[in-house]
């Protein structure tokens, strides 16, 4: 219950995300030390969303250094639970998923690829950067091994809504659901949603002027 109260507002959450990916570019510095209002202008945010979120954190600066980048870093990554990694498996290795795991294999996420999941004989009992690759038959059994609690939706059809009610009975806690069919969960699982299709209609709409 008191972890609940401590959560912080989605966009604050979004925000610290990017904070730490550009701090992680400045930790080794000589003098790694940053002020908000620099760290507001590189990401194009409001200053005053900055002083916010980095009040929220409980952090301080110097009014003539700024803020020490290694601890800023520390801080953010402790309040986004970015010191232990959840493990998540990616559903569907197609183009799509093949393009998400390559994210991962990058690095500097709070996540660990631990399985993929794929229908295709050209995908199956293949290891991809010490990944392996699982036919979906075995989605329930490798999940409950690998004690797997996050899932990404990366596939095309008409199966969406029989993966997610599955990944659910598995006792994944949350789902990022990169296809185009919404889905509709218990309150118990987070999810977010992406639709790349939808993304681009808004990008060529309003580009349009």
């Amino acid at each position: 219950m008191i972890k609940l109260l401590m959560k912080l507002p989605v966009k604050t959450v979004e925000r610290l995300g990017r904070y730490r990916r550009l701090l992680l570019k400045y930790q080794y510095l000589e003098k790694p030390y940053i002020f908000s209002r620099d760290l507001a202008r590189m990401l194009n945010i409001n200053p005053v969303h900055v002083r916010r979120d980095l009040m929220l954190l409980g952090v301080s600066g110097s009014h003539a250094k700024g803020y020490d980048v290694r601890n800023l870093i520390d801080q953010v990554s402790i309040k986004l639970e970015c010191l232990i990694k959840k493990d998540a498996c990616i559903v569907g290795f197609g183009h799509l998923g093949r393009t998400v795991f390559d994210l991962f294999v990058e690095g500097g996420t709070p996540i660990n690829i631990s399985a993929i999941f794929d229908v295709s004989p050209k995908s199956i009992n293949h290891t991809y950067f010490g990944v392996k690759c699982y036919s979906i038959e075995k989605l329930e059994a490798v999940i409950s091994e690998k004690k797997i609690t996050l899932a990404i939706l990366a596939f095309t059809g008409d199966d969406v809504d029989t993966i997610k009610d599955l990944l659910v009975a598995c006792g994944i806690k949350g789902i990022l659901n990169l296809t185009s069919q919404p889905i509709d969960l218990p309150g118990h699982v987070h999810h977010e949603e992406f639709d790349l299709r939808t993304s681009l209609i808004r990008l060529t709409y309003f580009s349009d002027v």
